[in-house]
């Protein structure tokens, strides 16, 4: 997986770097999503790996994600069709577990452009694919998501985002996820992310922030490093995560 990695990192922007600009959004670095939609005919693969070191749930668990994965695909000049899988491998006292996670098949829909101090809107929607009775991250029951996504573009180089999500899976109280994105262009091709998102379950108040830095390295091919800072137990939680997005079509 890693040789994999460094080749996209090495080769593609060579593949890429001769080809018109075009209207390039990623929903990743962070939690938040984005508002921006892909452009109709547009396929774009948006992946990762990561690691997180927790003792929020007993001894230290550590949890590699070998690829989180979201294929985007642009149907029209308002909505998308995506498609999400991630596969972790994780490790706690001396048990090993490995296997898909986050497997959803949605959409997303631009719903209002925005107008002075009106935020632009969005619409996500996703059906969360349950596992079978040896799936270890998995949910064994269909679920879902609905969320409703804003943003601000309060200068050329300044946005404000936020959103609030329901997801309901395996359980028939929903968790309400909602959170807050600052995003700066540091320069034309480097920009900063700051965020703040929190996680209401029946176990309570789950409250994290987290920093990225990402790089435009063509029109195409982005990539990005970030980290997580958990509020409610700083010191039991850390993390690391580097990824890329590349509009393939």
């Amino acid at each position: 997986m890693k040789r994999i990695f460094v080749f996209l990192l090495v080769f593609l922007p060579i593949f890429v770097m001769a080809q018109e600009p075009v209207g390039f959004t990623a929903d990743r670095p962070g939690s938040t999503t984005s508002v921006d939609v892909l452009p109709r005919g547009r396929v774009q693969w948006e992946t990762g790996i990561g690691w997180e070191r927790s003792k929020l749930e007993g001894p230290a668990k550590n949890t590699w994600t070998m690829n989180t994965s979201l294929l985007r695909w642009g149907i029209s000049s308002s909505a998308e069709l995506r498609l999400q899988a991630d596969w972790l491998y994780s490790s706690a006292d001396g048990d090993h577990s490995s296997g898909l996670s986050d497997v959803a098949l949605g959409a997303k829909v631009h719903l209002f452009e925005g107008w002075k101090a009106v935020p632009e809107v969005s619409l996500l929607a996703n059906v969360l694919i349950p596992g079978g009775s040896n799936a270890h991250f998995l949910p064994h029951e269909w679920g879902g998501q609905l969320g409703i996504l804003f943003e601000n573009k309060l200068t050329p180089w300044f946005s404000l985002g936020y959103e609030g999500d329901l997801i309901w899976s395996d359980n028939s109280r929903p968790t309400f996820f909602y959170g807050v994105c600052l995003s700066f262009d540091l320069t034309d091709r480097l920009f900063l992310v700051l965020e703040e998102y929190n996680s209401n379950t029946t176990d309570g108040t789950k409250s994290c922030s987290e920093i990225s830095l990402g790089y435009m390295l063509s029109p195409r091919v982005q990539i990005d490093l970030g980290t997580d800072i958990n509020l409610n137990h700083p010191g039991r939680y850390r993390n690391l995560m580097v990824g890329i997005a590349w509009q393939i079509l």
